[in-house]
């Protein structure tokens, strides 16, 4: 049996001044917290990566990885411009598949300030256990 554990949301970090900070309403994957959850358990497949992996990759990345992925959600939703902050620290096969599955994304709620949509920054971590059981 495979695991895979999803952490919450952290809050948005705006790294652009075309972003807006200090927003009334922080963009959510629609349905929330737990819809985010059953996305990405639906969507991820770990066993690939687990096939993948040597001994000295366990060693360099552990059974347990944590994939920071940081994206712009757009105004009207749209998720772009993803990024993997860590990408160093957790196994390629790892960073391939949840760079692949938040392309996948649908349309996140978009962040809201003055009563208007907005186009914010957004950090979020995604954690596997890599190992059967």
């Amino acid at each position: 049996m495979l695991t895979c554990v999803l952490c919450s949301a952290q809050e948005a970090q705006p790294i652009d001044s075309a972003l807006v900070k200090d927003l009334d309403e922080m963009p959510q994957f629609v349905g929330g917290s737990r819809s985010w959850q059953k996305f990405v358990t639906g969507q991820m497949n770990l066993f690939p990566i687990i096939e993948q992996m040597d001994s000295t990759q366990y060693v360099d990345f552990g059974a347990k990885q944590t994939a920071i992925l940081e994206f712009t959600v757009c105004e009207d939703g749209e998720v772009c411009d993803i990024k993997i902050l860590n990408k160093s620290k957790i196994s390629p096969a790892y960073a391939k598949e949840a760079m692949r599955v938040m392309k996948k994304s649908p349309k996140w709620k978009p962040g809201v300030k003055n009563n208007q949509t907005v186009k914010t920054r957004f950090r979020q971590p995604i954690v596997a256990i890599l190992e059967y059981k």
